[in-house]
């Protein structure tokens, strides 16, 4: 699967990024009709290739289809994902795995409908412990049962271990690998480390991709001057490819995996009101979300 390449125009590399971003989703669907994936691990295999950027479009693009995502800061060290999501709260992951909050009050909403965030508080120490503690895994359980999907951002697996540890939790991992920039020993080393921790994984996104041959037929095909069908998703091997700047990427490109058994708790009771200060943060609906315990 090939995302983003260069020499477009602002307009065409907004659109490539949406089209390739729905067909990472629709492949996603197509993976499992009886066993349909909703948690998702975004990784890489080095630093820099993307892997953000990624995580939060296909996040747009499940939202943007009808379906609820929540996004997971996972890349504790290197927290990005809020400032490309535009989203900023009041409390985080550790506060939600620690039992202090909800998920429902920590988890907020983006300027995308259906579209919700959970951010990690700065300086967690020992994050690979944290995401293999069993609060974790009830955090993993819980999610799934809100929202349609969850898109877990991590670390690179050539620097820590967080994306194979969270690998094993969740339904599918991607890994993300930037065209040209990428060794091919890193790609096989993180392939070889996330294959021996036990994960599912699914699959490669290649990013800073040249446009392809087949995407000028897409482009004809789907012309000014023919019927689009928008709810058709693209054939694998046609998605558009686009290197966007800095400011683009800030934010995510809009049109504005076996199963584990299911543990019984406790209904919790209705978030509590923000504070003045927090007026503008609009929070996830809390009814009959199970408390996190071990």
């Amino acid at each position: 699967m090939a995302l983003f390449g260069n020499k477009t125009s602002r307009s065409d590399k907004l659109n490539g990024v949406v089209n390739a971003s729905k067909t990472l989703l629709a492949n996603i669907r197509f993976m499992s009709v009886d066993d349909p994936v909703k948690s998702i691990v975004i990784t890489s295999a080095v630093p820099n290739e993307g892997k953000t950027f990624v995580a939060a479009n296909l996040a747009s693009a499940i939202a943007t289809s009808g379906r609820t995502v929540l996004v997971v800061e996972c890349d504790m060290r290197r927290r990005s994902m809020a400032s490309v999501l535009g989203a900023h709260a009041q409390y985080g992951l550790y506060a939600v795995v620690a039992g202090e909050v909800p998920l429902t009050q920590a988890a907020v909403a983006t300027d995308t409908p259906n579209l919700y965030f959970l951010d990690a508080e700065p300086h967690i120490p020992n994050p690979s412990d944290l995401l293999n503690s069993h609060r974790f895994t009830r955090l993993v359980e819980i999610a799934e049962k809100t929202f349609d999907y969850v898109v877990f951002d991590t670390p690179p697996v050539g620097t820590f271990v967080d994306a194979a540890v969270l690998g094993t939790k969740a339904d599918a991992v991607f890994m993300v690998v930037r065209e040209g920039f990428t060794k091919k020993a890193e790609v096989v080393a993180a392939v070889d480390q996330l294959s021996k921790s036990g994960c599912n994984l699914a699959g490669v996104v290649m990013n800073y991709c040249e446009r392809t041959h087949s995407e000028y037929y897409y482009e004809y095909y789907y012309s000014k001057d023919s019927k689009k069908d928008v709810s058709a998703p693209l054939l694998e091997g046609e998605a558009a490819a686009t290197i966007v700047s800095a400011e683009e990427a800030a934010k995510p490109a809009l049109p504005k995996r076996p199963e584990r058994p299911v543990r019984h708790a406790e209904a919790e009771d209705e978030a509590a009101e923000p504070s003045e200060a927090e007026s503008h943060v609009r929070h996830v609906s809390a009814a009959n979300l199970p408390k996190i315990d071990e």
